[in-house]
């Protein structure tokens, strides 16, 4: 049997869904996309609840953590695995097609 993990989302995670569903509501007028954006991400966020190592590693380590990258339709979804906490944390989640290498390696710098 598998085990399984608690899924947390780091508040900047939450900064990340905050500010894409403001820019979805700003820009296109469509509340209800908006909140199915962040359904959705939730959603991807707790299936990683088992077996969350079966995606990418991306070669950055935070806080000693490897960073895992789980694509999520147009998005990616960015996360650390504690063992010994039996706990994943999403810290970010960024749109496909971003600099992605640069945000994390900047983001890891301002925030370790």
């Amino acid at each position: 049997m598998n085990k399984r993990y608690k899924v947390v989302i780091a508040q900047s995670g939450k900064t990340d869904v905050e500010n894409k569903k403001r820019y979805i509501i700003q820009n296109f007028k469509y509340r209800e996309y908006a909140e199915n954006f962040s359904s959705r991400i939730k959603r991807a966020a707790e299936e990683l609840a088992i077996f969350p190592t079966s995606h990418q590693l991306t070669g950055f380590k935070y806080r000693g953590y490897d960073i895992y990258m789980k694509p999520q339709s147009n998005h990616l979804l960015f996360y650390t695995i504690a063992d010994d906490k039996d706990t994943v944390t999403v810290l970010r989640i960024l749109q496909d097609g971003m600099d992605w290498e640069y945000i994390i390696q900047r983001w890891i710098q301002i925030n370790s």
